[in-house]
């Protein structure tokens, strides 16, 4: 790793420091530590303390070429700069900001005080781009839709396609090649705030959003554009809070009139509304992107939209399906799975499920177990392939001796126990799932048809009928629970639980 180090320290040496070694721009040093070290593809977490034990090489590599006066100015400036205890605690965007307030303010005592005092508009006039203050929404409005999200390769070929987006990747790539802000331009504001250009003295950097949206070197690839995407969203909220209100009442009514605002136009152009006929309508990425703080910034709440079966699914997607699946959270998740199954391949559909299979975990590779089960023995040269792999051959042996097929060999003691792991696991996200929903019951409550799909997240030896009438009567508004239900289901489930661990 020290050989990492000292090759980013002489590339920032040769590239950023200074066009000539020789005549050293002070003050560039801790520039480079705190805006161009943390994007460095070649950084790793703990890459502070790894160069503390690397620099001194870099200086006796300095010093053998000939450069010891630099060596001698970067001794003294790192003394100081090693010695801050924000250095690797303080994102660069954050580190900019602070620098700007004290070329503005002056670096006396006190600072700190007198720049919190000031207005939002006289910090952002002194600083440059400042966020504002605005507390994004926790939940929806009362009488509103519980959320739904879609696959997550199609937010991302959504978030791809958002022309905002486009624009912003575009001039971020311009001002960092131009070395040059573009402190007046209408996207500068945004592009600084949303993580796309770091500001530095020594030059603009790209910031998260560009690495998550363009993570190679050289051209833009629209890879992971859905991270940049929200990010973008959620500063543009920030910055036009009074379209929030506008937004909640969109998803709640399902639309609304459009506000004649330069910011609806550009809800338009990123892709979070789609505007018709002077109305709003929110877009499923417009809806994700609205919903990420308190209870819905976690995923088991959302209702997922899966569409149809398609051939080229990518395991991302199949991975958000069966999780969904396993918690019940599919729209009309029993139609949905018929769907999925009417529609697939059989074998390459298996081979789908059998590819993630190291992916999940618990109630969702139970899930998968299921659904294998589902397409029988025509899942059988997929399942095959876990036969040769430590961690899941136990499930496939298990496989095939329930499709009463079974297999030459036994599976490894290792694999045996992770096997019984996984079901046990199980078998503690059911217990959860029931805890979950007799706490906070599910609104429109749960139809039948889709508690039934509960059986396919448990382990066969509990996947009984009696098993699927007491979660029936425990789920379902419209079967009485008796007395003792819940009582009698944990019991099996710990015998269950006491029997694979026996």
């Amino acid at each position: 790793m020290d050989e990492d180090i000292i090759e980013v320290l002489l590339a920032l040496a040769r590239d950023e420091l200074a066009a000539d070694l020789d005549h050293y721009r002070r003050g560039a040093f801790t520039t480079a530590l705190y805006d161009l070290l943390p994007y460095s593809g070649s950084v790793r977490p703990g890459w502070i303390e790894e160069l503390r034990v690397a620099f001194p090489q870099f200086l006796e590599v300095l010093r053998q070429t000939g450069r010891g006066a630099l060596a001698d100015q970067l001794t003294e400036e790192a003394g100081v700069a090693f010695n801050d205890p924000r250095l690797g605690r303080v994102d660069p965007v954050s580190w900019c900001l602070q620098r700007r307030v004290l070329v503005a303010l002056g670096n006396e005592d006190g600072w700190e005080a007198r720049w919190e005092a000031l207005s939002w508009a006289e910090q952002n006039a002194l600083a440059g781009p400042v966020e504002r203050r605005v507390t994004l929404p926790l939940q929806p409005l009362p009488g509103s839709p519980a959320p739904v999200t879609e696959m997550p390769g199609r937010l991302e070929t959504d978030a791809a396609a958002s022309e905002l987006l486009g624009d912003l990747a575009e001039f971020a790539q311009r001002v960092y090649e131009q070395e040059a802000e573009e402190t007046e331009h209408e996207l500068w504001r945004i592009a600084v705030l949303a993580g796309w250009i770091c500001p530095s003295p020594v030059g603009p950097q790209y910031g998260p959003a560009m690495h998550a949206w363009d993570p190679a070197d050289g051209e833009v690839l629209r890879e992971r554009p859905v991270t940049a995407w929200l990010e973008t969203y959620r500063v543009f909220l920030t910055d036009w809070p009074e379209l929030i209100d506008v937004l909640l009442v969109a998803f709640r009514d399902g639309g609304c009139a459009a506000p004649d605002s330069p910011g609806t136009a550009l809800l338009g152009r990123l892709g979070a509304v789609e505007l018709k006929e002077g109305r709003l309508v929110l877009t499923p990425l417009g809806v994700r992107g609205l919903f990420t703080r308190g209870r819905w910034a976690d995923p088991q709440y959302w209702l997922l939209e899966p569409g149809e079966w398609w051939l080229n699914l990518g395991p991302d997607d199949l991975i958000a399906f069966v999780t969904a699946a396993s918690k019940l959270c599919l729209v009309d998740q029993a139609w949905a799975v018929q769907r999925w199954f009417e529609k697939a391949d059989p074998l390459q559909f298996a081979y789908q499920l059998v590819g993630i299979g190291k992916q999940v975990h618990g109630a969702a590779l139970n899930t998968v177990f299921g659904y294998l089960l589902r397409l029988e023995l025509e899942a059988a040269p997929a399942v095959e392939e876990w036969l040769v792999v430590e961690e899941l051959s136990g499930l496939g042996w298990m496989w095939f001796d329930a499709i009463g097929a079974p297999q030459a060999g036994i599976p490894t003691e290792h694999a045996r126990f992770v096997a019984t792991g996984e079901l046990v696991r199980s078998l503690d996200d059911f217990s959860a799932l029931l805890d979950r929903y007799a706490e906070c019951p599910p609104d429109p409550p749960l139809p039948g048809s889709t508690i039934d799909e509960l059986m396919f997240s448990l382990p066969l030896r509990i996947g009984t009928e009696r098993v699927n009438e007491l979660v029936q009567r425990i789920l379902n508004p419209d079967l009485a629970e008796q007395p003792g239900d819940r009582a009698e289901l944990d019991r099996i489930i710990d015998e269950t639980r006491r029997w694979y661990l026996a």
